[in-house]
């Protein structure tokens, strides 16, 4: 049902801008839906041209509350649980007559409901005899214990990577080859963190290393006096100290995240002799013969690429020079173990390993790995971890009109992808030589959509038998720790390390359609986006086009921008590395890529300056340089989105502007679309956690990617009537130009 209205005053200041005489406001359920989203972030009391976060977001903020065991709660993250919700409802109408890769993930999700509701039993011994054993066990939980030889120390390393997924000196995988992408590649790289790295490095961090230190402590007790072990608990701390001293060396030595940018600078290709020859100190064939334990030798390449050799010196020397124990690596690496497992044992041992990882990030996404105190929430979320397309089907299959969501979000892709190539082309300070190479490069873009090409939902033989073939045996499992790590290991020989026995598909979407998220991968040139993303806070298919353009439509010109940021602009159009020399690898001649870089630095000198919103503490403001490329990525994606939406309006609707919202009438289509993208960063975080992803987040605060992005967009302040001069609209001399130079 539709309402028709005549403008006759001019609204409030702030909120008007041209509009026409007369507009039409929808009453349907979409518009509907939409119109509550956004009220229950609005603040009217704010002028948006002063604070354009506080006006999306401050009725959120004001009204959301942090679940327990989470540190940060944002309309992202109830996407996120309201997809769990429906693979759970969906999981438990599941039977003997459902596919084999549902019954399988119905098996794990039971067994996981019934550990978390019933308290896990003490699984500590258990433990200690089936996986610590590999180490010698661990030294400061046994005053009996001696050093192994290096080889079985090394070949252990290797399998807790590739067995259970544990990474602790080194942290390997296997991708594209980046050299030749017709080809695997197995990449040896530095070891993670438990923290940030200037948690170990910085004096002034001093109270969480101390809080680290004391709950690593008192975990290591905790399982000392579960098995029955005698060392003391002052034996224990003095052995945690030194593993957490060993700790601080590892940080000093890794290379920090803003400074791994220059991929031709990772990509250092080793043969088995040429590592044993640099770094003789540590016993590669072992380590990597772990690794590949469930790898076919027909599928195993004496090439290994090395992504950070001065890491590796640095670890060969300590061993080499006596500066660390045998026994101190094993306490080592034996706590990232206990660590890791330790939250499938429950009560006080899952409430110290979530403390411990409460820093933890995803490899892939970089975003920090929730945990949740609701047992279906947890459970979806576990499995889908080691089971990604088993969640990714059951929620697709569950989804009637799945075809004509995906058909809308091509159609609205292909105007992004169209609106940001006609940007690019205004740019001063790319040749045409370079321009020639972006549109070069677009042709050969992969577009992954909702879900991978061998989803059928007719025949389940492919996902079952081929993909999930290394899943079978879970279904004879019924203990949960024997089942989680069979898990474990079908998920390593099925996304990781088996991959060196497959061809690479330049259509792998890396990752669950089940996953509120979206991503490019410049090795492959595609963009991915899951059917879960076609979800609000970002999109839904009833909504008006304006909040779907600003929400999925900017995720679209987010992800695209990714294959011509510093990053991308290092891969050529089939994903391998593209024109490299000396120093360095990229498809733009040299006047292009300065340009670039003065395009970049503006932005990396603006989030640092501006982005601050910490007032206490010692981290007040955003690392610029670590979050440049999804700043840029912000600012472009976000204005290809709009002028693809306006191309929608003047091409698909013949100039007719959308319906108003229903409660929100006075706001015109285009200012719906800038409060859409607003209210989709609106998050609630504890200190603790904003501090964090200053320091380790490659994505800025929501506050700073809602305002600071504003402010350099200025059909934004035009839409909202803003003041010249108001901080949302500021000097032209005060913005930085990213990916146009085309006038307002």
């Amino acid at each position: 049902m539709s309402t028709v209205f005549y403008v006759l005053l001019a609204l409030s200041v702030g909120l008007a801008s041209a509009a026409p005489s007369s507009y039409t406001v929808s009453n349907s359920d979409g518009f509907s839906d939409a119109a509550k989203l956004l009220l229950a972030g609005l603040d009217l009391t704010v002028d948006p041209c002063e604070d354009f976060y506080a006006f999306t977001c401050n009725t959120f903020l004001k009204n959301a509350t942090i679940p327990p065991g989470a540190s940060r709660i944002g309309t992202y993250d109830q996407s996120q649980e309201n997809v769990n919700n429906q693979i759970s409802t969906a999981t438990a109408k599941i039977d003997s007559s459902s596919s084999l890769t549902e019954q399988i993930f119905k098996h794990a999700y039971d067994s996981c409901i019934t550990n978390f509701n019933s308290g896990s039993p003490d699984l500590s011994s258990k433990i200690n005899t089936q996986l610590l054993s590999q180490l010698g066990g661990l030294p400061l939980a046994s005053s009996q214990w001696s050093e192994i030889g290096w080889s079985q120390f090394w070949t252990t390393l290797g399998k807790y990577e590739s067995q259970y997924g544990v990474g602790s000196l080194f942290s390997s995988y296997v991708s594209v080859n980046y050299g030749n992408t017709s080809i695997h590649a197995l990449y040896i790289n530095q070891g993670g963190l438990a923290m940030p790295r200037d948690y170990y490095t910085k004096n002034e961090n001093r109270v969480q290393a101390d809080n680290y230190l004391a709950d690593l402590t008192s975990l290591a007790q905790l399982f000392n006096k579960a098995i029955g072990g005698t060392t003391s608990n002052d034996d224990i701390a003095a052995a945690v100290i030194d593993a957490v001293q060993f700790e601080i060396l590892l940080a000093l030595a890794e290379v920090p995240d803003d400074l791994l940018r220059n991929y031709h600078q990772q990509y250092n290709v080793y043969s088995l002799a040429d590592l044993e020859a640099a770094y003789p100190n540590i016993d590669w064939n072992s380590y990597i013969s772990g690794l590949l334990v469930d790898v076919s030798p027909a599928y195993k390449r004496d090439e290994y690429v090395v992504v950070q050799p001065a890491f590796f010196g640095a670890i060969d020397s300590m061993i080499g020079g006596k500066r660390v124990s045998q026994k101190t690596l094993a306490n080592f690496v034996g706590l990232r173990l206990l660590t890791a497992v330790s939250d499938f044992i429950g009560g006080d041992f899952r409430k110290l390993s979530r403390s411990i990882r409460k820093f933890q990030t995803n490899k892939r996404t970089k975003q920090p790995i929730r945990f949740f105190d609701e047992a279906s929430q947890n459970c979806v979320d576990y499995v889908s971890a080691y089971m990604p397309y088993g969640a990714g089907y059951i929620y697709v299959k569950n989804i009637e009109n799945r075809d004509q969501v995906r058909a809308d979000v091509a159609r609205q892709t292909d105007l992004v992808i169209e609106a940001f190539l006609n940007m690019t082309k205004t740019l001063k300070w790319i040749d045409e030589y370079s321009l020639n190479n972006v549109m070069a490069k677009n042709k050969q873009l992969v577009k992954n959509i909702g879900w991978p090409w061998w989803f059928s939902f007719t025949s389940s033989q492919y996902i079952d038998n081929a993909y999930h073939a290394k899943y079978h045996d879970i279904l004879k499992i019924n203990d949960f720790f024997d089942l989680n790590l069979a898990l474990n290991k079908a998920s390593q020989q099925t996304e990781n390390f088996g991959l060196l026995e497959k061809k690479p598909d330049r259509e792998n979407f890396g990752g669950p359609p089940s996953e509120v998220n979206a991503w490019y991968i410049p090795e492959r040139n595609s963009i991915t986006f899951p059917f879960a993303a076609f979800n609000p806070p970002y999109y839904r298919y009833d909504f008006p086009q304006a909040y779907n353009y600003a929400g999925q439509g900017g995720t679209a010109g987010h992800e695209l921008t990714h294959g011509y940021d510093d990053e991308g602009v290092q891969f050529g159009a089939v994903g391998a590395l593209s024109d490299c020399t000396w120093e360095s690898c990229g498809w733009m001649d040299k006047n292009s890529t300065l340009g670039f870089i003065n395009m970049a630095q503006c932005v990396v000198s603006q989030f640092s300056e501006k982005c601050c919103p910490l007032k206490t503490g010692n981290v007040h403001c955003a690392n610029g340089a670590n979050t440049q490329g999804e700043n840029i990525a912000d600012l472009g994606g976000q204005q290809a989105a709009y002028k693809a939406y306006r191309k929608y309006v003047e091409v698909d609707r013949k100039g007719v502007e959308e319906d108003r919202l229903p409660g929100l009438t006075q706001f015109t289509p285009n200012q719906i679309f800038w409060i859409t993208y607003g209210y989709s960063w609106c998050m609630l975080q504890e200190d603790a956690n904003l501090v964090h992803q200053l320091l380790t987040n490659p994505h800025a605060p929501g506050v700073c990617r809602v305002n600071q992005v504003m402010r350099d967009i200025p059909e934004f302040a035009k839409d909202f009537s803003c003041a010249a001069g108001k901080p949302m609209f500021p000097a032209d001399s005060d913005r930085c130009h990213v990916w146009t130079d085309a006038p307002l």
